[in-house]
C-alpha cells in the first residue's frame, strides 16, 4: 500500500463547492489523486512532446546543411 502525505492547499470556493456536491466525502481525496496522476502525465507528455519537436528542428537543420555541401563534387 502506497504511503499517503496530509497535505494542505486552497482552491477556489466554487471548486470546493463542486467537488463536495459531485464526490461522496470519503471518496474526494482519491478523486484528487487521480485527476492529479492525470494531470500530471499530460504535463509530462508535452514536456516530451517539446523536447521532440525542439530535436526535430536541429535534425532538419543539420540535414539542410549535409544536402547543401553533398553536391559539391566529393564522391
Amino acid at each position: 500500500m502506497a504511503i499517503k502525505e496530509k497535505v494542505t492547499i486552497s482552491l477556489p470556493e466554487e471548486v470546493v463547492n463542486a467537488l463536495r456536491e459531485e464526490i461522496p466525502r470519503r471518496k474526494r481525496s482519491k478523486f484528487i489523486a487521480e485527476m492529479l496522476k492525470i494531470q500530471l502525465k499530460k504535463l509530462k507528455e508535452q514536456e516530451l512532446i517539446k523536447a521532440y519537436k525542439e530535436a526535430y528542428s536541429e535534425i532538419e537543420k543539420e540535414n539542410q546543411e549535409f544536402n547543401g555541401v553533398s553536391g559539391d563534387g566529393i564522391s
